[in-house]
């Protein structure tokens, strides 16, 4: 048996052996070799020897090569062959070298020691320490042969069975994840620096999104499927952020350029940016690694990130001025600039169509009229949600976008603006139909003959009706949340909590205004139509003739008169409201002294 040591460590190392395996299958073309005299215990062992040395040999067509890529990967995925599993390989002949060594000093101690004999249990014993290891990794490979994982799967795969394996293999495979790892590392500091993802093979759970027409970077989006199982989705989403907030800086430095892989590092994390890159790097040479130490070095990051857009929100009071504006403009705040802008502007119903370059003509000149900064009315353009390019639009289509200063462009997103535009459509409607109520007020009082008493009593429900919703909007609602909204703002320690009291703000101004109960909303808009055509119908001779203004004019008296009554059955609805009792501020001011409700069941 001596005679076949040679041929078993040539065997262990990776290499085929046809002697060894006759034997083992017990060929008689070497039953009758009076060299080679086996037992059935020998043959035994050298079955151990031939089980071990198989399992090695499925690795080290890998080591030698990457051949083996051809059989993992399908001809269909050949761009999935990434830097993960180069990263892999690399870590495989690391982790093995422990055992080549034990062959090779095997090896050495029968050179060196000629007259020493070597038992095949001792070689065997010494070998098969490093079985389990070798049994782990071409598990590994055949998982990743068979799923067809990818990237970030495959670093997933391997921290995932260096969790659950026992501390004998444990330091071995942990060598082949830092491997992998190394790959991550090195693409999140490229990300934290630049803003830039080095991905030639799509194997990072980070993608960036181009605009459809434009190719102008949108945001970094994550991908799930490629998701490492110690990367938190909260921890991911704080990645993308910190890409988001990169590339937003780059553009702001220079807007006439899309594609920018300015360093800016030293800007955003100041001080401490040799720290936060060391703590990244460091990961790596973690003796072992863990997924809080991993979030950790991230939050990092993200915190360092966010006190930089704090700073920057409050630079020259960027966010309360641009709170401000959307106070003054959106909310209807600057009440003389939109009693000008309103008379400019001629019907805001529903079914109108409205010229955008009319519109942005008027809010102009109206501007100027009231002598408000340049840059303040320049900040604000108008647009239509159907069609952009589109000149005409109605006014509840109406799209009011507000220029915004780096990083408040993080809190006014385009979901945001929109929120804002269907406020100020709302709001503009209902502050025109108050104003014409009263116009026709005044224009009556200032006339010799009056109103017959039916028509007066409707106007002055119409007038206080309209006054009151208004008033409830602009004082209890718009008022009372700008006072806490300032509050909150004073009191802010980090940029997400600014982004989260300016939501709250615009949600509960929404709320509040009945813009999420679809069938109050709705209601109020059609008393505005009808409040509307009442006041063409008055003040237009012409009008009077019109059927459709007079059918009109009889769906109002039936308003306030037809049982049930729908105004009363709409106020019902807002008192049953339990969510926030500022709706019920609106019916007491409604009702007060009893007056409103009393005249409707009288006319009813």
């Amino acid at each position: 048996m001596e005679s076949l040591i040679p041929d078993i460590l040539f065997t262990l190392l990776g290499h085929k052996s046809e002697v060894l395996k006759c034997i083992v299958e017990n060929d008689s073309m070497f039953s009758d070799d009076e060299s080679i005299i086996v037992n059935s215990g020998d043959r035994q062992l050298l079955t151990f020897f031939l089980n071990l040395a198989e399992e090695y040999q499925k690795l080290n067509t890998i080591l030698v090569s990457y051949n083996r890529l051809e059989s993992i990967y399908k001809e269909s995925n050949v761009s999935k062959r990434g830097m993960y599993f180069e990263a892999f390989v690399d870590g495989t002949i690391i982790a093995l070298q422990s055992y080549r060594k034990c062959v090779t000093d095997i090896e050495k101690d029968l050179l060196n020691n000629k007259d020493n004999k070597c038992l095949l249990t001792e070689i065997l014993r010494k070998v098969e320490q490093h079985k389990p290891l070798i049994v782990s990794i071409n598990n590994i490979l055949e998982q990743i042969e068979l799923s067809q994982l990818h990237g970030g799967q495959i670093l997933n795969l391997i921290y995932e069975v260096v969790t659950m394996t026992f501390m004998d293999d444990k330091v071995q495979l942990s060598l082949i994840f830092k491997q992998c790892l190394q790959v991550l590392i090195s693409q999140l500091n490229t990300f934290f620096a630049r803003g830039v993802i080095f991905d030639p093979h799509k194997e990072l759970f980070i993608e960036p999104e181009y605009s459809r027409n434009t190719k102008e970077f949108k945001q970094f989006t994550l991908l799930p499927s490629l998701m490492p199982s110690f990367v938190p989705i909260s921890t991911a989403s704080k990645i993308t952020r910190i890409g988001d907030v990169i590339k937003s800086l780059q553009h702001s430095h220079d807007q006439l350029s899309y594609i920018n892989y300015k360093d800016i590092s030293i800007e955003l994390y100041g001080q401490k940016r040799d720290q936060l890159f060391a703590d990244l790097l460091n990961l790596e040479n973690l003796p072992m690694f863990t997924k809080n130490e991993f979030v950790e070095v991230i939050d990092k990051f993200y915190n360092v990130v966010d006190e930089y857009m704090l700073k920057a929100s409050f630079l020259n009071d960027s966010i309360s001025y641009h709170m401000k504006l959307v106070r003054d403009f959106y909310l209807l705040g600057n009440g003389e600039f939109y009693m000008h802008f309103l008379k400019k502007m001629c019907s805001l119903s529903l079914k109108s169509e409205h010229s955008l370059r009319a519109i942005k003509v008027a809010f102009i000149n109206t501007a100027k009229d009231v002598k408000i900064h340049k840059s303040v009315y320049n900040a604000f353009s108008f647009s239509s949600y159907d069609n952009e390019k589109n000149d005409e639009t109605t006014w509840i289509k109406l799209k009011v976008t507000i220029e915004t200063k780096w990083p408040l462009q993080f809190i006014f997103t385009k979901s945001v603006q929109k929120n804002y535009s269907k406020l100020f459509t709302f709001l503009s409607r209902i502050k025109r139909v108050q104003t014409n109520l009263h116009e026709i007020w005044i224009e009556q009082k200032s006339k010799p003959y009056k109103l017959n008493g039916h028509t007066d009593q409707l106007k002055t429900k119409l007038t206080f009706l309209i006054d009151t919703l208004y008033s409830y909007l602009q004082l209890d609602v718009i008022e009372d949340e700008c006072f806490l909204l300032l509050e909150k703002l004073s009191n802010a320690s980090d940029f997400q909590s600014i982004k989260h009291i300016h939501d709250k703000f615009q949600t509960n101004i929404m709320r509040d205004s009945f813009l999420f109960m679809e069938d109050v909303y709705l209601g109020f808009n059609r008393i505005l139509d009808m409040c509307e055509n009442y006041c063409r119908y008055i003040t237009d001779i012409t009008a009077s003739l019109n059927p459709q203004y007079k059918q009109c004019y009889d769906e109002l008296n039936l308003l306030f008169t037809k049982k049930p009554n729908q105004l009363v059955t709409l106020l019902n609805t807002i008192q049953e409201i339990e969510v926030t009792p500022k709706p019920n501020q609106f019916i007491v001011r409604l009702n007060y002294n009893s007056w409103f409700l009393q005249a409707i069941s009288i006319d009813s």
